[in-house]
């Protein structure tokens, strides 16, 4: 099933719920349709965390009509896409990079505030507070938690309150507590102020802990602390409390 709700003036949230059928194609394709001809562009939220799976006839039957799906998306002044299915979020960035000139961002269904925050425009940020300060009672230590996915500005953002944090001469530690990992923007890869930044946080701690994240983030902070000067350890989520132990002086 598929619905169309207005949100706001010029903004919709497309909700799909279970497999999706030729009737759900035919009321977007009209609805593609309308906002075409209504000339008006707009910002549009596509709620996908219910989608089961697609019927071969809502998809071979809209073949014919993607010039138009095309004309519709460029319309657009903000895409927003929700969805717990990787491979979905995965495809979405993909026909990002491919369709140049559309603000195109992509959540996980843990997100959906802050993606409807950002369609609705009442922030510019897609991903704003995905960094933020915690206070784990004691302030040697500089805790920060990571809920969302990074891209430039947040990044920016996020080594900002760290530096700030690290300015305090009785701070010696830094905790990273990766709540939930979204990835990043591929192009953080090319970033060399962003990495040459946090390498100079880095010469300013003498212990680093990581909570949470993904397995590979953990293994490579293990054995980045062979190589750099402060002492790094990694820690499962639930073991917040040994981290901060860890930690104190």
């Amino acid at each position: 099933m598929l619905e169309v709700e207005e949100l706001a003036p010029n903004v919709h949230r497309v909700t799909v719920m279970g497999a999706i059928q030729y009737a759900d194609a035919e009321k977007f394709i009209a609805f593609d349709k309308e906002r075409i001809t209504s000339e008006k562009g707009g910002n549009v939220l596509f709620d996908l965390t219910s989608m089961a799976d697609f019927t071969f006839s809502a998809v071979s039957d809209q073949m014919l009509h993607i010039p138009s799906l095309l004309k519709f998306i460029y319309s657009l002044d903000r895409v927003a896409i929700i969805s717990d299915e990787g491979w979905l979020r995965s495809a979405a960035r993909l026909e990002s990079v491919l369709l140049p000139g559309v603000e195109y961002q992509v959540y996980d269904d843990d997100e959906a505030d802050a993606a409807l925050a950002w369609v609705t425009e009442e922030v510019d940020d897609p991903h704003l507070d995905a960094f933020s300060e915690m206070d784990v009672g004691d302030p040697s230590i500089a805790a920060f938690q990571l809920a969302g996915r990074l891209d430039s500005a947040e990044s920016e953002r996020g080594i900002a309150m760290v530096e700030a944090r690290l300015k305090d001469p009785d701070c010696s530690s830094l905790m990273m507590v990766i709540k939930s990992w979204h990835g990043f923007e591929a192009e953080l890869l090319f970033e060399f102020g962003l990495m040459r930044s946090k390498m100079s946080l880095i010469d300013e701690i003498d212990r680093y802990a990581i909570v949470g994240g993904p397995d590979w983030l953990r293994g490579t902070a293990q054995m980045m602390g062979a190589l750099i000067k402060p002492e790094i350890r990694a820690f499962e989520l639930e073991d917040l409390d040994e981290a901060v132990t860890w930690l104190s002086p």
